[in-house]
C-alpha cells in the first residue's frame, strides 16, 4: 500500500507564511548555492526512537517538508540478503511464517529465512509487523520509495507561485547489519553484493522523482551556454552575475565554471524541484558505484561544504561564521553550499529555555551565511509526534524579521493606507532584524555600492519611504540585503559608523533604524523590491495574497467553528423536531413538515 503526503501540519499562522515567503522571494535571484535553508537528518527527527514504521515515518517526513525544512538528510541501509535498501539499520527478515496472538496487544512470531533465526515482534497500530531486531523496530516497506511518494505528493500541491519552494536531498548510505546480529556493525560488502543498476540508491530516487529533478546533467548543459538558459529567461529569474565567474567566447556565448542557477530559475521557469546529492559512503561500501549516476545524483561534497562552528547561548558564533570585516568579494567568504551540521543544544534547561537558546544560535548561524542542520530528536519526541518544536526550530533559521515581524502579515488594508506598517526598517537594537514599519516615517536608508552584495553605504538625507531612493550617494542605490550574510555586512557596516551617524542610545529612532528597500504597500505580505512603486507580481487579483496570508492563519480556527455550529445547530434542530414531533402527535398532528 503506498503513503501520501500528509499536509495537516503546516504554517497555520500568517506572520509566519510572510517570513518564509517574504525570504524566498528577496533571495530569488541569488545563486542556489548562497541560499541557507534549515536541514534536518531524518535518522534523528523520524528515528530516534528507534521505531521504523512506515506510516509514522511518512507522517514524519510530511510534517517536516510542511513546516519548512528543505534540506533532508537521509541515511539508507543496504541489505545484502533482500537486495532492498531500507531507512532500518538492520535487514528485516523475510517472512517464512507468522503467528499472531489474539487481544489489544498482539504479538508474532517469524522465522527468518537468511539465518534461520526467530524473531519476535508486535503489531503496531497500523497492523504491521514491527520486527523486534536488537535495540531497533522495523516494519517491511520503509524504503526510498516511501520518501519518493511523500515528496511527490508534497511537489504537487505546492506547486503555485505562492507556495514552490527547492528541496534538497543528501543521501548517505550504510550496509543494514544482519538480523542474527543486530546490534553488531555490518560486513564489508564487495562483488554481487553489492546493489547495481536500478538497485543504487541514487538511481531509485531520481526515476521517482524525475519530473522534479535539476541533475548534474541539466547544470552542465546550463553552464557551457547562459544565453540560452539561465539569462533565457526574464531579468527577474536570472541569477545575480556577481556570485559566480562568467566567460565569453568569440561568439558572445557566456559560460560558467562554477555558477548554479536562482531559485526562481528553478522553481519558476524550469518548474524543477529537488536536487539529490550522494553525502557520506561507509566503508562497507568502498566499492559503490558512482559513476552510472552522474546524470541523476550530485557526487558527494557538490551541494554540501560543512563548516564547523562554535557558539555562545546567546547566538554569538565564536568560530566558523564567515563574515570578515573588510572582504567584499563573494570568492573570499568561500560560503558556497555553507553548512553547519553541529551546532550546540544545551542540557539541562526547561524546554522554553532550550528552545530560546537555540533560536539564538540558529539565527546566528544563518546570519554567518551558513545553513543549519538539525541532528538531535528534539525532547525525545520524533516530528511525528510531535511537530511544533521542530515548526520552531526550522523558524527560528529565518534571517530576516525580527520575532513576530512583519506584523502587518494580518490585515488586509488597502493600496497605501497609513495605518498599517508596510515598509521594512533594519532595527539595530535587534541585532539587525527587520520589523515593519509606517512607510511615511523619517529614515536614511541602506544603499548598495555598484553591485556588490557586500558592501553598503548610508544615503545622505532622513526622507520617508517613498523619497529615500533619491538620497543615496553616487555610485550607489538604494537595496536590501538578499541573505544572512548580506544582511550582516550591511548591520556591520552601520555599526562602525560614527555615533553622529548610529548610536543605538538614542531616544531618536532615526539613529537606531535604517530603510531596506522592501515593501508591501501594493499588496499586504506581498514584500518586493524596487522602490515604493514596485508591484506585486503573483496574481492580476491582488487579493489573491492577501487571502492565504490572512486566511491561512483563520481557517483551521474557522473550520472547528464550523464543524462545532454545523454539531450544534443538528444537535439543537434535533431536538427541536422531535420536540415538535411530540407535540403534533399531542395535538393530533401526525405529519411533520410545515403545513400549506
Amino acid at each position: 500500500m503506498s503513503v501520501q503526503y500528509d499536509s495537516t501540519e503546516t504554517l497555520l499562522n500568517a506572520t509566519w507564511v510572510a517570513v518564509l515567503l517574504s525570504e524566498r522571494d528577496v533571495a530569488g535571484q541569488i545563486p542556489l548555492n548562497y541560499v541557507t535553508n534549515p536541514a534536518v537528518s531524518l535518522s534523528a527527527a523520524c528515528f530516534g526512537n528507534r521505531i521504523y514504521d512506515r506510516e509514522d515515518a511518512a507522517k514524519c517526513f510530511s510534517n517536516l517538508v510542511a513546516v519548512g525544512y528543505r534540506r533532508l538528510v537521509v541515511d539508507l541501509y543496504w541489505s545484502v540478503n533482500r537486495r532492498t535498501w531500507s531507512f532500518c539499520p538492520v535487514s528485516v527478515p523475510a517472512e517464512s511464517g507468522v503467528t499472531v496472538s489474539s487481544g489489544t496487544s498482539t504479538t508474532s512470531t517469524t522465522t527468518a529465512s537468511a539465518d534461520s533465526a526467530t524473531v519476535t515482534g508486535t503489531t503496531d497500530s497500523h497492523g504491521h509487523t514491527l520486527y523486534e531486531l536488537g535495540s531497533y523496530k522495523c516494519t517491511n516497506g520503509l524504503d526510498p520509495y516511501t520518501l519518493a511518494e511523500v515528496l511527490v505528493g508534497y511537489f504537487r500541491e505546492t506547486n503555485s507561485r505562492l507556495t514552490v519552494y527547492t528541496a534538497y536531498l543528501v543521501l548517505n548510505l550504510h550496509v543494514a547489519a544482519s538480523d542474527s546480529t543486530p546490534d553488531e556493525p555490518a560486513s564489508t560488502i564487495s562483488g554481487g553484493q553489492m546493489p547495481s543498476g536500478t538497485e543504487l540508491a541514487g538511481s531509485i530516487l531520481g526515476m521517482a522523482l524525475q519530473d522534479f529533478i535539476y541533475s548534474p546533467a541539466q547544470l552542465a548543459s546550463d553552464r557551457r551556454n547562459l544565453n540560452q538558459s539561465w539569462y533565457k529567461v526574464e531579468q527577474g529569474y536570472m541569477p545575480i552575475t556577481e556570485y559566480f565567474t562568467v566567460h565569453e567566447n568569440e561568439a558572445g556565448e557566456q559560460s560558467t565554471p562554477d555558477g548554479w542557477p536562482s531559485s526562481k530559475y528553478i522553481q519558476l521557469a524550469k518548474r524543477d524541484r529537488v536536487l539529490i546529492e550522494y553525502g557520506s559512503i561507509d566503508s562497507q561500501l568502498m566499492n559503490y558505484n558512482l559513476s552510472t549516476e552522474e546524470n541523476l545524483v550530485f557526487p558527494p561534497g557538490q551541494l554540501t561544504s560543512d563548516v564547523r562552528i562554535s557558539a555562545t547561548t546567546n547566538g554569538t558564533l565564536t568560530s566558523g561564521c564567515l563574515y570578515e570585516p573588510g572582504l567584499t568579494r563573494i570568492s573570499q567568504t568561500n560560503s558556497s553550499w555553507a553548512i553547519s551540521s553541529r551546532f550546540p543544544v544545551p542540557d539541562g534547561l526547561s524546554t522554553d529555555a532550550t528552545m530560546a537558546s537555540l533560536s539564538n544560535v540558529l539565527s546566528g548561524i544563518t546570519a554567518c551565511g551558513l545553513s543549519p542542520m538539525l541532528n538531535t530528536t528534539l525532547f525525545g519526541q520524533t516530528a511525528d509526534q510531535q511537530v511544533e518544536h521542530y515548526r520552531n526550530v526550522s523558524l527560528a533559521s529565518s534571517w530576516a524579521w525580527a520575532i513576530g515581524e512583519p506584523h502587518d502579515a494580518k490585515y488586509g488594508g488597502g493600496d497605501g493606507d497609513p495605518k498599517y506598517d508596510r515598509c521594512a526598517i533594519m532595527d539595530l537594537t535587534l541585532d539587525g532584524h527587520w520589523r515593519s514599519t509606517n512607510c511615511t516615517e523619517q529614515r536614511r536608508g541602506a544603499c548598495r555600492i555598484g553591485n556588490s552584495p557586500f558592501s553598503w553605504v548610508l544615503s545622505d538625507l532622513t526622507e520617508s519611504f517613498s523619497n529615500v531612493s533619491n538620497t543615496c550617494p553616487p555610485g550607489s542605490s538604494f537595496a536590501v540585503p538578499r541573505t544572512g550574510l548580506e544582511n550582516t555586512y550591511l548591520y556591520r557596516h552601520l555599526l562602525s559608523l560614527p555615533e553622529t551617524e548610529v548610536d543605538l542610545s538614542s531616544t531618536n529612532p532615526a539613529h537606531r533604524e535604517v530603510f531596506v528597500d522592501f515593501n508591501s504597500i501594493d499588496v499586504t505580505s506581498c514584500w518586493v523590491s524596487g522602490g515604493y512603486e514596485a508591484r506585486c507580481p503573483y496574481a492580476s487579483d491582488p487579493q489573491q495574497i492577501e487571502r492565504r496570508t490572512v486566511l491561512v492563519a483563520a481557517i483551521a480556527g474557522i473550520v472547528v467553528l464550523i464543524i462545532t455550529a454545523l454539531t450544534f445547530f443538528v444537535k439543537c434542530n434535533a431536538n427541536r423536531r422531535n420536540s415538535r414531533r411530540r407535540k403534533r402527535v399531542i395535538e393530533g398532528w401526525e405529519y411533520e413538515g410545515v403545513p400549506s
